[in-house]
């Protein structure tokens, strides 16, 4: 576990045995934190705001309104946009496995 607050217990399990990574290492054993998120939401934001630009310049009344359709697609788009290269390093980074 890690030190999310929501994976604190008050009691003690009796069938497992629970193991806390030490502090700051997250990032190093799962993936998603090294890299791939940050990643993924760096291609949304920018899409989202060229979307708003886009809109400004048409004369939209409110250049951040977005509905659920157009959310999803934006974040398909980003999810696609971030590389196989970005995925396999940020494994790597972790240790967990060593793809070349």
């Amino acid at each position: 576990m890690d030190n999310f607050a929501g994976h604190k217990i008050e009691y003690k399990p009796e069938n497992i045995h629970l193991e806390c990574f030490e502090a700051n290492m997250t990032s190093f054993v799962q993936p998603l934190d090294s890299g791939i998120i940050r990643c993924f939401k760096a291609h949304y934001r920018k899409a989202f705001c060229l979307r708003a630009l886009d809109l400004d310049e048409a004369g939209a009344d409110d250049i951040y309104k977005i509905n659920l359709l157009e959310v999803m697609l934006l974040a398909k788009a980003a999810w696609d946009a971030v590389s196989v290269e970005t995925i396999t390093n940020c494994w790597n980074h972790s240790g967990i496995q060593d793809y070349k």
